[in-house]
């Protein structure tokens, strides 16, 4: 669990990295912020998938 929110930070602070302050310009620019927000995207629907397992088998 503690590694899918380090992989969700680590999307965030790349995709806000290069909106705000890039050093990459043009096509480059936007891809990277796109696979940083698909990192953030990927790492937060796992954390979330486990949470609602393990709520859902707990009351089961």
């Amino acid at each position: 669990m503690f590694f899918n929110f380090v992989g969700m930070l680590s999307g965030l602070i790349i995709a806000l990295a290069n909106i705000f302050d890039s050093g990459f310009h043009g096509f480059m620019r936007w891809v990277m912020i796109t696979c940083g927000l698909l990192m953030f995207i990927s790492h937060l629907k796992l954390a979330l998938d486990k949470k609602k397992n393990g709520v859902i088998n707990r009351y089961k």
